[in-house]
């Protein structure tokens, strides 16, 4: 008998082990070793520092929750943003992140090194390496210990650390507070640049997402009462610190919290402290090296980095070669870096990846991809994820000249690295331009409800546009502009409209024909009739605009309004050039593999179905074009027809040097040509050029579609030449 098997995640965890896990993975190495640092860059002030940089912190978490709850996987920051935003973007946050998490683990070596010298007599440098091989050998062996250790060490700190803050308060001196910030303001968020490597143990909580039980309730709060409990433990040692210490003495040592813990509690407050910053450090040395295998792992999951680098080991279960760079690595860094370097070179990229997390939050809402459903959603959206971004990016450039150079570097180095090894292989296939542009080209016609828009402009044409729009949308709005002189108001021509005949017919024509019940008629009064088209499709949200064409002027196409429309409308368009053919039974696209192409395709295909037409797919070729490449084009147009588009479809392949005079012929057998304009995102559109002579000269009726595209060079120059026209045109009326 067969027996069903399902596989299912132990989600074990509630909000206190959450809670411990992010509160102990950040009250590490910075507390201990960088108040004296701080406080000589910005004085007692380096408390708001901390706050800075909690806050950052804390808008953070709220938005990883999100995520965390919307793609509980392992892989933490880089899976979530390579999935916002695409495989380069992967390729640069694995490498950075593993970066930042060496420089980081140095540095905690530095101050374990630091603490450990209290009572072994031995040079910095000695007990640092030496400390970095023991933890290397521990992790390659895969000794339990390197795990538990993280979980163990918690609640010590939090106890002595809070008894420290307590007894401090009660003999703080408050003449030591004045000057408060003798450095200036701006010292403090150059300060916040150096200490934030203390808040990015928090990111490690998304990578126990799928582990946590109920994590709509108990992920935002583990995450947000984590930072919010570091941030003031890490605010109450600064206060203590700078209240019980002048600021000559503190800027002068470099473990402060020993002198204040003998001042305060004599030996026993001297030996806990000491076992504290000990047991603080290792943990963060250890976590850096028993994570070093979290990004490569994900990494090469998604084709992103050689199999053979996360192989595990037969013998002790251990990504070893990725334990063993990473440690070697962390331990070379210390030869070359100070602690203060190594602090900023751990905080940099990280400022950078709190930066692109609240930034994928805004990208994934904005997209609303199917497989983005979280649990939790931020209630402050966007407001949260805006101030996370602005704040991570201002702090770069106060890390200085070192840090930015290696922030530009890895950059470099992740976007070289997909090019050479992960290009066209790695995961996901869809990157960072694809998500910004409004949707994805359309594949399948089994979709949602389609809104679509139709500029109706006269009588003669309406009939056909509106046919169009009975095959191609669900939910019709038909717009008809009253053109208003510029000499007269908008409101006053409004009140002063007499409806003529030919309105009257447009309404009446739009309400017989509209065959669905979900319809809207709109009469707008407008100086500028273009501009108003596009606006009104933008508000309407709709999915298509269509309008007609009739190309009977001797003028050029680009000094029309349905050009005007075409090169700045910020939404799918189709303009139909002539009159539709009571029958449709025929219908040509001539496919060049591009998005428009496509999209034309997607049309043809929902035209077809409605209509009973037979589809074809034009491609016209030189006839010097090698057989190779014939191939490839032909598999291409194969691959096209052979989806079960529940249509009747075939392709043809033409041998002609002009692609124009090609495509002309072929049209000479069709009822109907969709055509579309060109695929390439920086380079000149088509449209008044190759593609438009097509359409004038076509022997059928034809429609021009144009996918929409906002990051191109024509959308930036759009966008830029509307507001000039706009702010001319107040001007204009204004005067």
């Amino acid at each position: 008998m067969a027996v069903q098997t399902d596989k299912k995640l132990d989600r074990s965890l509630g909000f206190f082990p959450v809670f411990a896990i992010g509160t102990g993975t950040m009250i590490g190495a910075g507390i201990f070793i960088l108040p004296g640092i701080a406080t000589s860059s910005a004085g007692p002030a380096a408390v708001f520092s901390f706050i800075f940089g909690g806050l950052i912190a804390m808008a953070t978490a709220v938005s990883m929750a999100e995520l965390a709850t919307g793609m509980p996987r392992a892989g933490g920051t880089y899976y979530f943003i390579s999935r916002a935003m695409g495989p380069v973007f992967g390729a640069i946050i694995g490498l950075g992140a593993w970066l930042a998490l060496v420089f980081k683990g140095s540095f905690a070596l530095v101050g374990l090194a630091e603490y450990l010298q209290e009572i072994l007599p031995l040079p910095l440098l000695v007990i640092a390496i030496t400390a970095g091989i023991l933890l290397l050998v521990i992790n390659y062996r895969g000794a339990e210990s390197s795990g538990t250790l993280q979980n163990g060490i918690v609640i010590g700190l939090f106890v002595i650390l809070t008894i420290f803050i307590i007894l401090g308060i009660f003999n703080s001196n408050s003449e030591n507070f004045t000057p408060f910030i003798p450095y200036g303001v701006d010292s403090i968020f150059l300060t916040t640049g150096i200490i934030f490597v203390s808040f990015l143990g928090i990111t490690q909580l998304a990578a126990v997402s799928e582990e946590v039980k109920d994590p709509s309730r108990n992920l935002p709060r583990a995450f947000i009462a984590s930072v919010g409990v570091v941030t003031v433990l890490y605010a109450g040692i600064m206060l203590v610190l700078n209240g019980v210490l002048p600021l000559d003495e503190l800027v002068a040592s470099s473990t402060p919290l020993i002198e204040v813990a003998s001042m305060l509690g004599g030996s026993p407050g001297r030996i806990a402290i000491i076992a504290a910053g000990f047991f603080a450090t290792v943990s963060t040395a250890n976590a850096a090296i028993l994570s070093s295998s979290r990004f490569p792992f994900a990494m090469g999951r998604d084709k992103l980095v050689p199999d053979n680098f996360v192989e595990i080991h037969e013998k002790f279960g251990t990504p070893a070669r990725a334990i063993v760079v990473t440690g070697g690595v962390m331990i070379l860094f210390l030869l070359f870096f100070d602690v203060e370097q190594l602090a900023k070179l751990g905080s940099t990229f990280n400022v950078l990846i709190f930066a692109l997390v609240n930034l994928s939050v805004i990208f994934l809402r904005r997209v609303k991809k199917e497989w983005y459903q979280p649990s939790f959603r931020d209630p402050l959206f966007p407001l949260t994820q805006i101030f996370g971004i602005a704040a991570s990016l201002f702090l770069i450039p106060q890390l200085g000249l070192l840090s930015t150079l290696f922030s530009s570097g890895v950059i470099g180095i992740g976007v070289i690295w997909y090019l050479i090894y992960g290009k066209g292989q790695a995961q996901p296939e869809y990157g960072l331009l694809d998500i910004i542009d409004e949707d994805q080209v359309p594949v399948s016609i089994e979709e949602n409800k389609k809104k679509v828009m139709v500029s109706i402009g006269s009588l003669e044409h309406e009939k056909d546009l509106l046919r169009l729009a009975n095959m191609l949308g669900d939910v019709i709005v038909g717009l008809h502009i009253q053109k208003v002189p510029p000499q007269t108001g908008l409101e006053d021509a409004q009140e002063a409209y007499t409806k003529k005949e030919e309105d009257r017919l447009l309404i009446e024509e739009f309400e017989e024909d509209v065959r669905t019940e979900k319809c809207r008629y709109l009469e707008v009064f407008s100086h500028d009739v273009s501009e108003t088209i596009i606006h009104q499709a933008e508000r309407e949200y709709v999915d298509l605009l269509i309008m007609g064409w009739h190309g009977r002027t001797q003028h050029h196409l680009g000094e029309d309004i349905p050009h005007q429309v075409m090169a700045h409308a910020h939404n799918h368009l189709a303009i139909l050039k002539g009159y539709l053919p009571e029958e449709i039974n025929n219908i040509l696209v001539p496919f060049g593999g591009g998005d428009s192409s496509r999209y034309a395709f997607y049309l043809g295909r929902r035209l077809a179905r409605a209509t009973g037409a037979q589809l074809k797919l034009l491609r016209v070729i030189s006839p010097e074009t090698a057989a190779e490449d014939r191939h490839i084009i032909e598999d291409e147009l194969r691959a096209q027809i052979e989806e079960d588009y529940h249509c009747d479809i075939d392709y043809e392949i033409k041998e002609r040097f002009s692609v124009k005079d090609g495509t002309i012929a072929a049209s000479e057998e069709a009822d109907l040509m969709i055509i579309g304009d060109t695929n390439k995102r920086f380079k000149r559109s088509l449209v008044g050029d190759r593609s438009e002579r097509i359409v004038r000269h076509a022997r059928c009726p034809a429609l021009l579609v144009k996918r929409y595209r906002p990051i191109s060079k024509r959308g930036i120059k759009s966008y830029i030449k509307r507001k000039v026209l706009n702010r001319n045109s107040r001007s204009q009326l204004q005067n």
